[in-house]
């Protein structure tokens, strides 16, 4: 005759010694104390920093004599319209006044198709980007203007004019005179 389950598993309980008292659920709840003479073991716990994926699109403007590099804000959705088109085609006539056009194009990371999205990587792409719009320019010594918050890039252009994000310029009159004074002086130079 086929035996329970439950048949099978008593045995085995009262085996290995556990007290198996069902437990009365009218009962008053026990409190046991606890043994705090035992030292405590102090646990390291390692936090685990999930870095965030480098996510930007850069914005370049390239004239006879001039490569502008601006990062845009996140807010901006990767596209430039409204005050950001202002505000770089104020940039590209004050650092280059003679020029009529400029050559307008987007740099978005991560791209598709690369696996490997780290920074350095993110670094290199832009660096390749980079120098073949200034590659576009055709003035001997053409005037470099980085505005990049994510990213280091002076190892990419040591001699770079380094001005205010976007972000900054958008909503700071104080850093919008500031990137104003170093076109300037970059003139005068």
């Amino acid at each position: 005759m086929p035996r329970m389950a439950s048949e099978l598993v008593k045995p085995l309980v009262s085996e290995s010694g556990v007290d198996n008292d069902p437990i009365d659920p009218k009962a008053p709840e026990s409190n046991p104390q606890i043994d705090s003479t035992l030292p405590s073991e102090s646990v390291e716990s390692v936090a685990t920093v999930d870095a965030q994926p480098i996510r930007l699109t850069l914005v370049s403007a390239v004239s006879d004599d001039t490569l502008l590099a601006c990062e845009l804000p996140e807010w901006a959705g990767g596209l430039l319209e409204g005050r950001l088109t202002g505000l770089c085609s104020d940039l590209m006539r004050a650092l280059s006044p003679m020029s009529q056009e400029s050559d307008w194009q987007y740099f978005h990371w991560p791209i598709a198709g690369i696996k490997d999205h780290s920074e350095s990587a993110a670094i290199e792409a832009l660096d390749a980007w980079l120098h073949r719009r200034w590659a576009e320019t055709t003035a001997q010594d053409p005037t470099i203007v980085l505005a990049v918050s994510q990213l280091d890039l002076s190892s990419i252009f040591a001699d770079a004019l380094i001005l205010p994000t976007l972000d900054e310029l958008a909503v700071s009159a104080d850093r919008k005179r500031h990137a104003w004074h170093v076109i300037q002086e970059s003139r005068r130079a």
